[in-house]
């Protein structure tokens, strides 16, 4: 196995790393609590969900805007021998859809649902449980994020949170959500409708009437093997088969038996993802080109690509030296692990393709048992190798290749942008909240790729080229971390019970009026400087302490949207001497006229003293 590990570089041990860092959970932007108590035969429950800001989530219907979509929050609840009364919400919101126009029912911050449950004979109430589904939609963009989540009992919960709990709930009710008129048909493109339930959804049991399927079981082999030829020619599979090639003419010249070990190790990697593709078909019932689902996988993928295309535009080459003698022979020579990493990469994009036969042998296939999917597998993966092993096998045939020329250098920048127009298709299918952490994790992509093709070259011995490639991983790796947690974490500042409030004019004058301390936070969300002091300061345990200890109420003042409530900001901001952001002010309760103001970054401790000297409340 030294081959293997010996010629394979950066982009080939990436897959490992950037599935365990990008695959984590997806954020929710939502999370909730729940809460009971047993007394008298029966069991309060209250469940609370705090809400991202600039995020809601629906109510128990949509309202009455035939035109309104999305997905109503529903909650059910489970215990042993417990009825349960209707879950009880507080009052929505009627908000306007982003880029819609349609009225909707929301709920903002946080969101406390009740019910009560009916203990029936040897029900403790100690086995509360809770399943919440929804859909967490943007203010700013209108991205929505599925949400769900199961909860068991945290306690008894806040007294306070019990105090307004509903006396008018009756076990047996009939909750009534969830429903509302079915829109009437028209020209817009078709949406998921949120009044159904569509994993109870059932379907009468049809009977298809297809051709007739006469042949036998050596005729769908044949078939998956033509089959695999003609992926080579699909559009997925283009840009690595063309670096195949220009890795053939390369090799025009070279050893017959050493051309031939690179053709069969491509061959090798091709047939390799063929059979994990079958025991994910017989184990998972993943179906051809499901896997590109997986947001983890995808930007995996994304990022392999994209380390592909550097390499054609000369960032680093494409394998190692086998010694150090080799050092001064020029530009390294493929090796074997490269020609089996190109093979199993050519595969994995092969399957979002289609092509002729493929679909009906899959459809036959995959309602065969184990053996039969795995030999069919096989033979695509053996059809799709197959040209491969007889170009490599038969030297002669190279010579339809054109001949190594300058030529070669503009064909590779060519497949270069070849492939980065993939990286972009690939992120078609990408969740739109994801797409500025996956940039920023490609920016680290090719920081390791430079790394790797700077340094490795000049290693003189085998140790400093390991060290070369582990710190080229160690900086990728540690780059996937800060893309898609810390950097993300910038923009998902987290809220609790007392945390920020959206400014608004009359929430601020009530305050004042009320002889309340009010810290007021002007930011947005393209304004770094001001996420650095809401997550180094005003969101530190210390200064949270500090905030709730003298009842300050916080206020986020965001102007990343340019629209009225922008401008009045603004105005608020000039008025307190501030043109530009980040900048801050705390209204004290004994002096509200005669704020203290910061510009910039803010220190902590400055903070802190501002904080401590406010009135008591």
């Amino acid at each position: 196995m030294s081959w293997l590990v010996r010629g394979i570089p950066v982009w080939a041990l990436l897959l490992p790393l950037l599935v365990s860092s990008a695959a984590g959970q997806m954020p929710q932007y939502a999370a909730g609590e729940l809460f009971s108590r047993v007394g008298d035969g029966v069991v309060q429950v209250a469940v609370s969900i705090d809400i991202d800001d600039d995020w809601y989530l629906y109510h128990e219907t949509l309202g009455d805007d035939p035109e309104a979509i999305g997905q109503v929050t529903s909650l059910e609840l489970a215990g042993e021998g417990i009825t349960w009364s209707a879950v009880r919400f507080p009052e929505p919101t009627l908000k306007e859809q982003y880029g819609l126009g349609s009225k909707v029912l929301t709920h903002k911050k946080t969101l406390v649902l009740y019910a009560l449950g009916e203990l029936g004979d040897g029900a403790t109430g100690e086995d509360v449980t809770g399943v919440v589904a929804g859909l967490t939609c943007s203010d700013i963009d209108g991205t929505c994020v599925p949400y769900n989540e199961d909860l068991s009992s945290d306690g008894a919960g806040p007294d306070a949170l019990f105090a307004a709990f509903p006396d008018d709930l009756d076990v047996g009710d009939d909750p009534g959500a969830n429903t509302r008129p079915v829109p009437e048909a028209s020209g817009t493109a078709p949406v998921a409708r949120a009044d159904i339930d569509y994993a109870d959804v059932e379907f009468p049991a049809f009977q298809p009437q297809v051709e007739e399927q006469t042949r036998g079981f050596g005729a769908w082999l044949l078939l998956a093997f033509i089959a695999g030829m003609i992926l080579n020619v699909m559009p997925c599979v283009l840009p690595v088969i063309s670096i195949k090639i220009l890795s053939f003419v390369q090799q025009a010249g070279e050893d017959r038996k050493r051309i031939l070990h690179l053709g069969l190790a491509f061959a090798a990697g091709i047939v390799v993802v063929f059979v994990v593709l079958a025991f994910l078909a017989v184990n998972l019932q993943l179906s051809w080109g499901e896997q590109f689902q997986s947001q983890g996988f995808l930007i995996t993928m994304i990022g392999v690509v994209f380390a592909f295309s550097l390499s054609m535009f000369g960032v680093y080459e494409l394998g190692v030296p086998a010694g150090v003698g080799q050092l001064a022979a020029g530009p390294p020579r493929e090796g074997l692990g490269d020609a089996f990493f190109k093979g199993m990469l050519a595969t994995v994009l092969a399957t979002p393709c289609s092509g002729p036969f493929l679909g009906s042998t899959l459809t036959w296939t995959l309602s065969q048992p184990a053996t039969v999917i795995f030999a069919v597998f096989l033979s695509l993966g053996l059809g799709m190798a197959a040209p491969y092993v007889v170009l490599t096998a038969n030297p002669k045939l190279l010579k339809v290749v054109p001949k190594p020329g300058p030529w070669m250098d503009t064909f590779k920048h060519a497949m270069g942008f070849v492939l980065l127009i993939t990286v972009v298709y690939l992120m078609i299918s990408l969740r739109q909240d994801m797409l500025l952490f996956t940039i920023a994790f490609l920016v680290t992509v090719a920081f390791g790729c430079w790394w790797w093709g700077r340094f490795s070259l000049r290693a003189r011995s085998k140790g400093r080229r390991w060290l070369t490639l582990a710190t080229a991983l160690l900086l990728i790796a540690l780059g996937a971390r800060v893309s898609f947690v810390e950097f993300r974490g910038i923009f998902l500042v987290a809220d609790d019970e007392h945390g920020w409030v959206d400014f608004e004019p009359d929430v601020f004058q009530a305050a004042l009026d009320d002889g309340r301390s009010v810290f007021v936070d002007f930011t947005a969300n393209w304004c770094p400087n001001c996420k650095a002091n809401e997550k180094l300061v005003y969101d530190s345990e210390a200064v949270r302490a500090a905030l709730e200890s003298k009842g300050v109420l916080m206020l986020k003042a965001d102007i990343t949207q340019d629209n009225p409530k922008t401008d009045m900001i603004e105005r608020l901001m000039a008025g307190l001497g501030a043109r530009s952001i980040p900048f801050m002010a705390v209204f004290g309760s004994d002096r509200p006229k005669e704020p203290q103001v910061r510009f910039d970054l803010v220190g902590k401790e400055d903070f802190l003293g501002i904080v401590t000297s406010l009135p008591d409340p």
